[in-house]
């Protein structure tokens, strides 16, 4: 780690109209480095100094004139120095996009997301919370509070600065794309999670790989009755869900059941019709104009309860996908969807495979293994595809076969389930690894 030294008064010695900066002289021998210009590089700025040598600084000391920046570089936190074809860089200097508003980043928010800096001594650097309206492309600066890891309490945690566009950017919410595409043109693709995407994207992107459409439900969008026939005689169950859906609400379940057909709703209402039409009728009253898609429902009962699993992945500081955890979610008897609001019974994946399956603790290990290598297939072809992702989680189907089926795939997802569980352990990795991903993917 190295230190930064703040000069109040110009630096004896300049000889140009450029800043000065001065290094040691074991740092300049070591790296093989020579007075004259040299460009430093803060986040995605690049700058031109006049490079001194300073005897009196020891090797992982630099000094820079206080007005040489035009933007907050904290001088007492802890930087790593990379020096390559006469840029030194400085950092890392990582954002994380918490909020869409200013205004909602209060200090309440920032204390709820310390939790995701406990592992700073790893990563070090300039880490800060912004919003994304806090973007200023014209200055190429972002407004936010800096985590300061020497605090000794909540009030001096959190340091509000102008800082620059940063090496990475780790975001969990959705910015407009003409933005969310300028950053990614700026930080040269450094930007995770990109923009949310619906079931039906999935389908579309996948659907012609043949490695992975024989694990995702046949999709199609809810575009006429000709459309919901066809996926009715076609699957003995079908889902018609919100082309951008939240928390199981607006979710039907239609089954053909002898002579009628039935329709349940995620409140557990049930219905009956006599045709396909009349059906039809139903559902496009409640719809409206709204985007719908219908999905083939893969048989999960259990007990007469919907069984399905969450899996985290997150990319770590090797740039490789990783399972980070499981869960296992059983819904209410006669509920179509398994949110928390509607869960009957929460359990570790592997648990909850041997209990659903009757399955030994080998056997269940085998299961969970096939369905964690499935779904890895999947995030390494998401980025080609859909965007680039680095902490995610997949909602899963195991059927009777033991085949896995992935539902969607959630870069906003909650937490609320593993905090039922008490799973401590996993909810620190799920907040800490996407820095470490941030650093690597910063240069560091």
């Amino acid at each position: 780690m190295m230190k930064i030294i703040y000069k109040n008064n110009r630096i004896e010695g300049r000889k140009s109209e450029l800043p000065i900066i001065e290094l040691s002289s074991s740092f300049m021998k070591k790296n093989i480095i020579n007075e004259g210009t040299i460009n430093v590089k803060f986040g995605n700025w690049l700058g031109t100094f006049t490079l001194k040598k300073n005897e009196q600084l020891t090797e992982n000391v630099i000094a820079l004139e206080k007005k040489s920046l035009p933007f907050d570089i904290p001088a007492h936190l802890p930087y790593e120095m990379n020096y390559k074809g006469n840029t030194l860089h400085i950092g890392p200097i990582i954002a994380f996009i918490a909020v869409k508003k200013t205004r909602n980043l209060t200090h309440k928010l920032l204390e709820q997301n310390k939790d995701r800096f406990e592992d700073y001594k790893e990563i070090g650097g300039l880490l800060f919370v912004c919003s994304g309206d806090a973007i200023d492309f014209s200055k190429e600066t972002i407004e936010g509070y800096y985590y300061n890891p020497n605090a000794t309490d909540a009030l001096t945690r959190w340091k509000k600065g102008t800082f620059p566009f940063p090496d990475s950017i780790f975001k969990k919410l959705t910015l407009p794309m003409e933005k969310e595409r300028e950053l990614q043109k700026k930080l040269e693709n450094k930007v995770f999670n990109t923009n949310r995407f619906s079931k039906l994207d999935l389908w579309r992107a996948f659907s012609s790989n043949n490695n992975l459409r024989n694990y995702l439900p046949y999709t199609i969008e809810y575009e006429s009755i000709g459309a919901l026939s066809r996926m009715v005689q076609n699957f003995e169950t079908v889902y018609v869900k919100p082309v951008i859906g939240l928390k199981g609400i607006g979710i039907f379940m239609i089954k053909y059941e002898e002579d009628y057909f039935s329709i349940t709703n995620h409140e557990k209402e049930k219905k009956y019709f006599k045709s396909i039409s009349e059906v039809d009728l139903y559902l496009t009253t409640i719809i409206g104009n709204e985007r719908y898609l219908i999905q083939q429902g893969i048989p999960t009962i259990h007990k007469n309860k919907h069984v399905d699993f969450r899996l985290y992945f997150q990319k770590d500081k090797y740039h490789r996908w990783v399972c980070q955890g499981t869960l296992g979610r059983v819904g209410q008897e006669g509920s179509v969807i398994t949110n928390l609001q509607q869960i009957a019974h929460l359990a570790d994946g592997l648990k909850a495979i041997k209990i659903v399956f009757h399955e030994s603790e080998e056997e269940a290990k085998r299961i969970l293994y096939e369905t964690i290598n499935v779904c890895i297939h999947l995030c390494q072809a998401l980025q080609g595809k859909l965007g680039h992702y680095g902490d995610i989680a997949l909602d899963v189907i195991i059927d009777q076969h033991q085949k896995p089926w992935i539902l969607e795939v959630n870069n906003g997802y909650g937490t609320k389930s593993l905090r039922a569980l008490n799973d401590m352990d996993l909810l620190k990795r799920l907040k800490t690894t996407p820095f470490q991903y941030a650093k690597s993917l910063a240069g560091f």
